[in-house]
């Protein structure tokens, strides 16, 4: 299993953990905070001990998913229990906790249909989703602050539409975005799934107009916005969702 991490290829300020597992990156992040920092997504169980390791040098107080998708929360619980750290989810992801298939997903390209169709099937199958968990705390639209309260320079950003509770943090010029973005093929694209793809579409927006220096994605290395932007306006320029009505 490769990893890469900020001691081996830096991005800016931003702590990473880039675990490639049979080829595909699965990414996690650490915010740091006044009391204590901040595991953003846990990847799934093949990359736990790898992971632990690479947080063991961090106070993490806070374990926050930016979305319930098992590829994201597989170690949340685990983690929780080894560190005493509360999980953060956004509420509107709360079915999805132990059965990812809750929110069925569409493709956002042609090109993506046949993934698709498998992604689906998978949310319906036990063995490809994770364990049941409680958060500790759930996050709404409302709470665009609420990680200032918890010692962060940070703000929640919603981003549905890859899941319909998708959440970012924004921090210091950087926005860590899950999978409302991606670069899992080593280069910046439209994620290949959304449980809505109007919402997929208003999130990308958002990000076009917070317009942060980096998008820290749930899959692959850190991508500056100057190379995102040029595929998310084109993106939202062919309005592929109702193309695919």
């Amino acid at each position: 299993m490769k990893i890469i991490t900020e001691k081996t290829r830096s991005f800016g300020n931003i702590h990473y953990f880039c675990a490639y597992v049979g080829g595909s990156p699965l990414s996690s992040y650490v915010l740091c905070g006044r009391n204590g920092d901040m595991l953003i997504d846990t990847g799934i169980s093949l990359v736990y001990r790898r992971l632990a390791e690479y947080i063991s040098g961090f106070d993490i107080r806070y374990i926050f998913l930016t979305h319930a998708h098992t590829d994201h929360d597989s170690n949340a619980e685990r983690l929780r229990r080894e560190t005493g750290a509360e999980i953060i989810l956004g509420e509107r992801d709360r079915e999805l906790i132990g059965h990812f298939g809750r929110q069925p997903v569409k493709a956002t390209s042609p090109r993506y249909r046949l993934r698709n169709v498998q992604q689906n099937l998978m949310g319906g199958m036990k063995l490809f989703s994770t364990k049941p968990y409680t958060p500790d705390i759930f996050l709404g639209s409302g709470d665009r602050y609420a990680l200032r309260e918890l010692g962060f320079d940070a703000e929640v950003v919603p981003l549905a539409g890859h899941t319909l509770g998708s959440l970012g943090v924004l921090s210091e010029g950087v926005l860590y975005c899950g999978d409302a973005f991606t670069a899992i093929w080593r280069k910046p694209d439209i994620t290949p799934h959304a449980a809505s793809l109007a919402a997929m579409e208003r999130s990308l927006q958002r990000m076009l107009d917070i317009a942060p220096e980096w998008l820290a994605t749930g899959h692959g290395l850190p991508v500056e916005m100057r190379e995102a932007r040029p595929v998310i306006k084109k993106y939202l320029l062919m309005g592929r969702h109702s193309q695919l009505k």
